[in-house]
Formats: structure tokens, C-alpha cells, sequence
């Protein structure tokens, strides 16, 4: 009797992967989860990914975050597929738009104060900015009688940014004689 054997030696061979992909972003808070695209082995089976571990260089206001899925086929061969955000601020407080510059007339310049109530001022995202200190400029007014502004200028964690001005007009009023 004779035995004849045939032997298939099955290797099975590396996937490929799509491309990486990736967006821009201004505020953090639109950096959700993508969905991660279908991938197929070298025989045609979906393989499913592990994942996504969240990573990337974001502090406080720009750099990336990504997620990360590992594909791997039963022979173990496995790749990464990144999705990128990107997190860079351009749109600044000023174009958002925020409150408008205010004026008021006083009868003397030792009422023109700074403003003790300030108007609330967001960044692109949102985030209320904090107040700043104001520039007093009284290169308008004469000694008797102009203008007293104070401008305080808002900035975003990106240095962007909101000028918002309170400005007195000072007129002298008439005295009264005896």
C-alpha cells in the first residue's frame, strides 16, 4: 500500500491598514470618539480592534489627542489605527463677540472710576474669562474737561485677544452765583 501525503502550510500573511486620519479642532470638548474604520485580514475576515486608548499632548488649551485602536490577525500580526485631533485656538474673544464698549458722562473727573462691575467675556469654547486689570488713559481729557477711558483687555489661554472699553466724557457743568 502506498501512502501519498500532501501538506498545505498555511501562512498567513500581514493586512494592510488604511491611512491614519484626523481633523482640527478649536475647544477640547469636540474631540469625540470617531468611529474606527473596518478592517480585513489577508483571507477576508473583519478583525476586531482593541481600543481605543486615548492619548496625545493636550494641556489646558491646544496640542493633540488621539485614540488609538490595535488591529491584530490570528497569525499576530498587528498595527495601530490613529484617529488625530488636533487642538488649536484661532478664533479669538473678539470674534465670538462679547459685550459693547460703554460710555457714561460725569460733571467732574473725580467720578470717573474705574468700573466695578465688569461684563462677562468667553473664549471660543465657552470659558468665562477672567477680568483683567484696566489701562486707565486720560490723554483725552484737558485738566477740565474730555474723555477718561479705562480698557481692559481679555486674554484666552491661547493669547487671544477682547478689548472691552468704558469710556467718561467729562463736561463741566455751569456754576450756580450767588
Amino acid at each position: 500500500e502506498f501512502e501519498w501525503t500532501y501538506t498545505y502550510t498555511v501562512e498567513v500573511e500581514d493586512f494592510t491598514m488604511p491611512a491614519n486620519q484626523g481633523s482640527t479642532i478649536e475647544c477640547a470638548s469636540a474631540a469625540t470618539e470617531p468611529t474606527p474604520p473596518d478592517v480585513y485580514d489577508n483571507c477576508g475576515e473583519l478583525i476586531t480592534p482593541t481600543g481605543p486608548e486615548e492619548g496625545g499632548t493636550y494641556v489646558d488649551c491646544e496640542g493633540t489627542i488621539t485614540y488609538t485602536w490595535t488591529y491584530a490577525d490570528c497569525e499576530g500580526n498587528a498595527h495601530d489605527w490613529v484617529y488625530t485631533y488636533t487642538v488649536t485656538r484661532t478664533t479669538s474673544p473678539d470674534e465670538v463677540g462679547g459685550p459693547v464698549s460703554t460710555s457714561s458722562t460725569v460733571a467732574c473727573a473725580a467720578s470717573a472710576v474705574a468700573p466695578t462691575t465688569l461684563p462677562v467675556v468667553e473664549d471660543v469654547c465657552g470659558n468665562p474669562l477672567s477680568a483683567p486689570t484696566p489701562v486707565k488713559d486720560t490723554s483725552g481729557f484737558d485738566g477740565c474737561e474730555g474723555t477718561i477711558t479705562y480698557t481692559y483687555t481679555y486674554v484666552d489661554c491661547a493669547l487671544l485677544e477682547f478689548e472691552w472699553t468704558y469710556t467718561y466724557t467729562v463736561e463741566v457743568e455751569d456754576f450756580t452765583m450767588p
